[in-house]
């Protein structure tokens, strides 16, 4: 990127810096005309200059164009104006100094907006060249920076610059013009009163950006403490777990108060200069007019300067401090944004780049062709050898087994392979053309890889695996009509040299994937899922997936189809007593209070346990159905003995999951609850948050799970009166609250399980959960929902870098995504995944066979898993051997003589 802000604002900017400039210049006779026309009315109108030596009337706007001396002097009237008696000429006067106000500040006010949208425009390049700048980053380059950082000066340290760009060449210009139109205007009326105004005004220029000096550089330390602290932070955010875990909290608490510290000390020792210079700035200023009364008051005494003038003078001076004083303050202003913009690019400006794309477009590689390693290395930034040099020929396609301990010098190898890594010696050529040459987007056609670290983005599992294929530019050719907002941010985009490609489009490489459309691709995403092995957890978080609104209504309808069908399904297996289903006129057993209470699927927080005594319209119910006491009466008894049966244990010990109610409460307030309650006077209402936190607790009871033996026949029969009271006089503005069970329609916000299975599995029934699965995923394929339970597997929240995701699926997403794009080279980092699998030889033999047209290298830690690879590189630290059944796949050049071991040929790569 340009290094020199100017130069760089200027070549983005130049067309729309020179209209504003040209506007500019237009606004200064209207500045002139605002400083003479005062003078005007006190002298001729006010004092009656214009009416002198018997003269009734005179003339109003006349306008009159003369040229200057060496053109003629000629005169060209342009309008002879009115004749007007004094009053008028005060009134005619007055009223065109009103208009030259307005004008000036619609001058004023067009020039600032359209500095202000160039400074947004530019502030908007900016960002976007710099996260362009940023993509073009070799893979251990990017890897190297801090993300705080990066998104710090992205976001906020670039603002001030953008602020800057639209002053930074109209601003001097507009501040110049007035104030030169200003001081050459009181020159024109006194020369003392100008050269005066003119001594100030370069004292000013002089002394004040020389004091300004230190703040620049306290605001150059500012900056970057600001920076090393956004890193920071974002360091000990990413470790916090393990801090936490390390008990280390006070530790780093210590840290970042010390910086902030020392960001207060900079910021303190900032504010005192800023202000000092202020002060000098203003009085500076404010001596001026000190001379303008006592001098120009003198001259106007003597009769040598008239009041008119007088008057003109300390007006035209009104206009001329704050342009000053905004020049002084534009360049200490373009000081700290060239330093800011110079440390930003600094950052940016990687001694080394890639390519991002290809000029002509990516072709393909031909079927058969030769991978050549040649004297592949890799060193540390202290100079050890992560990889000590490998040299080999490959053919394609093929397979090959890269076996090494995790961390390795194989994992090392895959990164070079797969493109992740280019700060090594040597070449890797494919088909006669070395990697680190090929583009970005050739390089992410030809190989897939997938290593040990797993980055999964924020979305779907849909999203992430498919997002291998979001390269296929769309057209901007509109398909329909274009909206005046759509054409709007078009051009908008076009001005800001951003790329004005939709997100919104459809950017999927179907050709490149080698399917014909969507259905195609949805094909593809199953067969390779199948291929992992990984299409039953799918369907396992299928059934945990929330039923949504949008679902298809034909979906809807086939839920609960299938919903009888599991229920005759359980009938004719004879596991129907596995479930209790949700029966509207009696209690479940096996469903907590809260939900035969609500009797419905609780969408959002508004009726949740631990907060739903706070409830109005809850609160109400259990008021009048007389539930507060009771529930209050059975979570005591919770407390109680949960306190009692807890104390002791270790955390985490088992009868912690079996006695949890769902309320959020830790053992430490249940103590506290604990405590209250042996304290309790009767005869006093109990505190309102201890009463909610009890309610709570018996709101998550469920009697054949924990077995205190608490509700009774009566209690039940209240909380079915209280379960009709709910639901009849539930308020419109919670209808959208709570999905009631019906078992004729589908319960939006509860998971497909739920809706499928209609009621609660027995607890203590030895692995009913297992047996309902079964015999759910049955009557899904009986009733054709095996799609739609796949669909919305797929459409699963993986969370931030995976986390809602099992372990198994958080590995083979990588894997997935580099198998999704068929490439001609796949590298695989596999052991993970494999140690994961109950059969990782089959899963291995499906993806040889998926692959069978690739070029296939396999990264595992267990040699015993590859036994069927003929040509293996073996790692012992950082160095590499090539194993093969025969010689010919070997480099003769490059590796040492063969020896024979066990019918296994064995050439180690030479140094």
């Amino acid at each position: 990127m340009e290094t020199n802000l100017f130069r760089y604002v200027w070549e983005k900017s130049r067309g729309e810096q020179i209209i504003v400039l040209l506007i500019i210049l237009a606004s200064i006779p209207f500045t002139w005309a605002s400083f003479d026309v005062p003078k005007r009315i006190v002298n001729d109108a006010i004092q009656g200059g214009a009416f002198r030596d018997g003269r009734t009337s005179a003339t109003l706007l006349e306008f009159t164009l003369s040229l200057p001396s060496f053109l003629g002097g000629a005169s060209f009237k342009l309008f002879e104006g009115f004749q007007v008696g004094q009053l008028g000429l005060l009134l005619g006067l007055s009223g065109y100094f009103l208009f030259l106000v307005l004008v000036n500040g619609a001058f004023k006010y067009v020039i600032n907006v359209r500095k202000g949208i160039l400074g947004e425009r530019m502030l908007r390049r900016m960002r976007y060249d710099l996260f362009s700048q940023l993509m073009r980053f070799r893979p251990e380059d990017i890897r190297a920076v801090k993300p705080a950082e990066v998104a710090s000066m992205i976001k906020d340290e670039v603002e001030p610059i953008g602020g800057f760009v639209g002053d930074a060449f109209i601003q001097p210009v507009f501040l110049l013009t007035q104030a030169l139109t200003a001081l050459t205007f009181i020159m024109a009326q006194s020369v003392w009163l100008g050269s005066i105004a003119l001594l100030i005004v370069l004292a000013q220029a002089i002394i004040i950006p020389i004091l300004r000096r230190e703040q620049l550089r306290l605001g150059r330390e500012r900056q970057i403490a600001s920076r090393q602290l956004a890193g920071r932070i974002g360091e000990i955010v990413d470790a916090g777990p393990t801090i936490q875990g390390h008990g280390a909290t006070t530790y780093v608490q210590s840290d970042i108060a010390g910086r902030l510290g020392r960001l207060f000390d900079i910021r303190y020792a900032l504010y005192k200069r800023k202000f000092a210079v202020k002060f000098l700035n203003n009085l500076l200023a404010q001596i001026t007019p000190f001379f303008f009364y006592a001098i120009g008051g003198f001259f106007a005494l003597q009769g040598r300067l008239d009041i008119g003038q007088l008057v003109a003078v300390i007006a035209a001076y009104r206009d001329l401090p704050p342009p000053i004083k905004e020049l002084i303050d534009w360049d200490q202003q373009r000081n700290d944004v060239t330093i800011k913009y110079e440390q930003v690019i600094a950052q940016f400006n990687a001694e080394e780049t890639v390519q991002l794309d290809e000029a002509d477009g990516v072709t393909r590689l031909p079927e058969t062709g030769e991978i050549r390693l040649e004297s592949v290395q890799m060193l540390d930034n202290r100079g050890q050898p992560l990889l000590t040099p490998l040299s080999a020929r490959i053919p394609r396609p093929g397979t090959v087994a890269v076996i090494g301990p995790q961390g390795g010098a194989a994992e090392v190898l895959g990164r070079i392979l797969g493109r992740q890594a280019m700060s090594y010696s040597g070449r890797v050529v494919i088909d006669g053309v070395p990697l680190s040459r090929m583009s970005v987007e050739r390089a992410s056609h030809l190989i897939g890889y997938a290593g040990h670290e797993t980055e999964i983005i924020a979305g779907t599992i849909r999203d992430n695996i498919l997002l291998p294929l979001k390269r296929n530019r769309p057209s901007l050719k509109p398909t329909g009509k274009v909206t005046p907002d759509e054409h709007r941010r078009f051009v908008e985009a076009i001005r800001s040299g951003n790329t004005p490609l939709p997100f919104e489009a459809d950017w999927t490489d179907y050709d490149g994937a080698g399917v014909a459309d969507n259905a195609a691709l949805a094909a593809r995403v199953r067969a390779v899922l199948d291929v992992l092995g990984c299409a039953e957890d799918v369907y396992e978080l299928g059934l945990d997936g929330k039923v949504t609104a949008t679902l298809r209504p034909e979906a809807k309808a086939q839920i609960v189809d299938a919903r009888w069908a599991v229920a005759e399904e359980l009938a004719r297996s004879k596991l129907a007593g596995l479930i209790t289903p949700f029966d509207p006129t009696s209690y479940n057993d096996n469903a907590s209070i809260a939900e035969n209470l609500i009797f419905g699927a609780r969408i959002g927080p508004r009726f949740a346990n631990e907060t739903l005594l706070f409830e109005p319209y809850a609160h109400a119910i259990l008021k009048a159905e007389s539930l507060i006491e009771p529930l209050v009466e059975v979570g005591s008894r919770i407390a109680a003995t949960v306190v009692e049966i807890f104390a002791g244990l270790p955390q985490g010990h088992a009868l912690f999951e079996r006695y949890s109610f769902g309320s959020g409460l830790e053992f430490d307030r249940l103590a506290e609850l604990t405590t209250l309650l042996a304290k309790h006077d009767m005869r006093t209402p109990l505190d309102a948050m201890a009463e909610r936190d009890l309610v709570a607790l018996a709101l998550g009871y469920i009697e054949p799970k924990h077995r205190l033996n608490l509700l009774d026949e009566r209690l039940r029969r209240r909380i079915l009166r209280a379960r009709e009271s709910f639901k009849a006089h539930l308020p419109a503005d919670a209808a959208e609250d709570v999905h009631f069970y019906d078992p004729d329609k589908v319960m939006l916000g509860a998971s497909l399980r739920d809706n499928l299975m209609f009621g609660r599995i027995g607890h203590g029934v030895p692995d009913a959960g297992r047996k309902v699965a079964m015999v759910v995923r049955k009557a899904l394929a009986r009733a054709g929902l095996d799609g739609d339970l796949y669909r919305i597997g797929l459409d699963t929240d993986c969370g931030i870098r995976g986390r809602f995701l099992p372990t198994r699926l958080k590995l083979a997403v990588p894997l997935a995504q580099a198998l999704i794009k068929a490439p001609q080279v796949a590298v695989l980092d596999i052991g993970a995944f494999l140690a994961t699998s109950a059969e990782p030889d089959r899963i291995l033999a499906r993806l040889r066979e998926h692959c069978s047209g690739m070029t296939l290298f396999l990264l595992v830690g267990d040699a015993s898993l590859v036994d069927g690879i003929p040509l293996r590189i073996v790692f012992s630290g950082p160095s590499g051997a090539i194993e093969s059944e025969s010689g010919e796949h070997a480099d003769d050049s490059a590796v040492a003589p063969s020896r024979r071991r066990n019918g296994v040929e064995r050439m180690e790569a030479r140094s």
